[in-house]
């Protein structure tokens, strides 16, 4: 099951792969965008991941939360619930 998974995943990023180099080109010009997919492993609550990057890069933290959902939209991170609490990892989709 999880080989036919890849196999689909793969043709569906090849059908796609204009609009998915596209959507690379813009996040690798924008360093907050490019630390947020570094970091999301899911280690790191909503709150928390928003609120490091927000001090490590010197950007607002409503900025930071715009483009993790920007991310979240676009499908380069997955959501992941731990009881209250939201966590986000790289999906993979812009490797």
């Amino acid at each position: 099951m999880s080989r036919k998974l890849d196999q689909l995943i793969t043709l569906m990023k090849m059908s796609n792969m204009a609009v998915l180099e596209e959507y690379r080109r813009r996040l690798e010009r924008d360093r907050v965008y490019v630390r947020i997919l570094e970091v999301s492993d899911g280690s790191l609550s909503y709150s928390r991941l928003s609120k490091k990057l927000s001090q490590e890069l010197g950007v607002a933290e409503i900025t930071v939360k715009k483009k993790i959902a920007d991310l979240k939209e676009m499908g380069a991170l997955v959501t992941i619930r731990k009881g209250g609490e939201v966590f986000y990892v790289n999906s993979g989709l812009m490797d």
